[in-house]
């Protein structure tokens, strides 16, 4: 619907068509399936069909599954190659997948050969492979290790070589994660329909209160919406059917309340810079803007209908942080729907008049600058609190502004025992780190100074690029920013003629901005590295066309 090309495409065959159904399979099957999977079992009693202990192996849950489709989608694609193509097309596509390679495919081996040095020379082979061995009844890992990485990297090559645009798979991730948010506002008020809480309450008594919906605790859900939400906002400006609009904005809502009740700050920080970067790209066209501002507008007025949902529920919600219950009980984002609604409706009003209208480039470049500023002026105010004046109370901003061992919920030992840790370091395991998926060994020595905050043991850092420089050194966190920002940047310069794109982008965006506070999990990591492959897809379908 969106793609444009200068030039007519050549007809595809028939076993090239198959391998563009055969990889929409495998996005179906993520986009619409891996948000709600979650393992099952039958034991003959009613209602017959039970959750496998409520969320205790959601994690593992969703890694076999996101392993299972991507394997059967990389060999199904190879004997659609082998045994349906002529030798025409078998060689074409095969010269597709090898040649040439691109910023962004350099990037994704690089990351690939970065990580088997680290794991070759770790000091914890096993774990760094399979990212999880249990020593005691003591989880060590987070299956992040080599074997999923050589995963990521597989289907990477598999989507950007044979991605076919097929809006329905974006509109089966709305309707899915639709679904996971409402149980998401469900379980915060502690409805259960599922009955996953109640078994999790059982096996888990000390956490069960952090975990919702089909994803798991409120960390994880953070960095879920980070990824899908902003999929859904953007298609919500792009499409131009009514029905599928529809959807996106409910979607959008229903994610925008899910976002408050999962109560993680990571999920506003990430929603937060999405809204503030797609203000400025969508910022040249009446057309577009007026979509984006009534996205907005539909995601604050769902503030209000879930406040009214919690005063028909007596406020009996999970407990909340004090951003997130700010943004439910305070008037102000009434007054920013005001605004957002004024907006949308002087908007419509422009471009009923004048169709397709264009705003100067200084609006973006504005716009731009404003947001860079902000950025900036916090930085400058965080850092002036944290080095310079580390004496003045600032009393509930204290958790925001200084960073120290208690910073971000004891984030702050975390990172900057990791900086010590990296300080310590000898010359190779700067460069490649202890392994991937081996923090918690890395950080063994500091555990009885965390214990102090009430964790006895960590196996991450909690923001994902000092996990990365820790486990995998500078080679592996440089080759991952590069495979990472080498295809948000090749999709934003293909979005002219692929407009559709920038859902992907907005999702890379979302979820690399809450990656600094947040850590990475097959439950969202995967749907994260399938839009960056999708970003690099849609890039070389541009440089095709032309």
């Amino acid at each position: 619907m969106f793609m444009k090309q200068t030039k007519k495409a050549q007809p595809e065959t028939q076993s090239e068509s198959l391998l563009g159904a055969v990889l929409n399979v495998f996005l179906f099957f993520m986009f619409a399936v891996f948000p709600l999977f979650v393992g099952i079992y039958a034991n003959g009693q009613f209602p017959f069909i039970h959750f496998d202990d409520g969320f205790f192996n959601i994690r593992h849950d969703k890694f076999y599954f996101f392993v299972t489709m991507a394997l059967l989608a990389v060999v199904g694609e190879i004997m659609i190659i082998v045994t349906k193509s002529s030798p025409e097309v078998r060689n074409r596509k095969l010269g597709e997948v090898f040649m040439p390679l691109s910023f962004t495919d350099w990037s994704a081996i690089a990351l690939v050969l970065s990580c088997t040095l680290s794991t070759l020379f770790s000091p914890y082979p096993k774990l760094a492979f399979w990212g999880e061995i249990n020593e005691h009844g003591v989880s060590a890992g987070r299956n992040n290790g080599l074997f999923l990485i050589l995963i990521y990297v597989l289907i990477y090559f598999v989507i950007t070589r044979f991605f076919r645009y097929k809006e329905v798979v974006f509109t089966a991730l709305a309707v899915s994660c639709s679904v996971v948010y409402l149980l998401t506002v469900l379980n915060g008020y502690y409805l259960d329909p599922l009955n996953m809480l109640e078994q999790f309450k059982d096996s888990q008594p000390g956490v069960y209160m952090e975990f919702f919906s089909t994803i798991g605790n409120k960390n994880m859900l953070a960095s879920f919406i980070c990824v899908t939400l902003p999929v859904s906002a953007v298609m919500a400006v792009l499409t131009e059917s009514l029905w599928r609009r529809l959807i996106y904005l409910a979607a959008s809502g229903l994610g925008m309340t899910a976002m408050i009740i999962g109560d993680s700050d990571s999920a506003m920080l990430g929603t937060a810079v999405f809204a503030m970067v797609f203000l400025v790209v969508f910022s040249r066209t009446t057309a577009r803007l007026k979509r984006f501002f009534l996205t907005l507008s539909v995601m604050l007025a769902s503030v209000g209908l879930l406040r009214l949902f919690s005063a028909a529920m007596g406020d009996n919600y999970k407990e909340l942080g004090s951003i997130p219950k700010a943004l439910l009980f305070s008037n102000y984002v009434y007054i920013l729907l005001a605004v957002c609604a004024v907006l949308t409706a002087v908007l419509y009003l422009v471009d009923g008049k004048k169709p397709g209208m264009r705003l100067p480039k200084a609006v973006p470049a504005a716009l731009g600058a404003l947001f860079v500023l902000a950025v900036l002026t916090g930085f400058g105010i965080f850092i002036y609190f944290s080095a310079i004046d580390t004496e003045t109370p600032l009393g509930d901003m204290e958790k925001l502004l200084r960073m120290n061992d208690a910073w971000g919920t004891h984030r702050g030992i975390m990172w900057l025992r990791s900086f010590d840790i990296f300080a310590d370091a000898n010359p190779w395991q700067k460069l490649f780190g202890t392994g991937p998926d081996t923090f918690y060994f890395a950080f063994e020595k500091y555990f009885e100074q965390l214990a102090e905050y009430g964790n006895s043991s960590t196996d991450a850092a909690h923001n994902e690029y000092i996990n990365y420089l820790i486990t995998i050194g500078i080679a592996g966190l440089g080759s991952y920013l590069a495979f990472a920002g080498g295809a948000l940047v090749r999709g934003f310069k293909a979005a002219k003629r692929n407009p559709a794109v920038l859902c992907c982008a907005a999702a890379v965006v979302a979820y690399l901005a809450q990656a600094t506070v947040n850590i990475a999990l097959p439950i969202s990591t995967p749907l994260f590295i399938v839009f960056v492959s999708l970003c690099e897809a849609f890039a070389e379908n541009r440089a095709q066309a032309e």
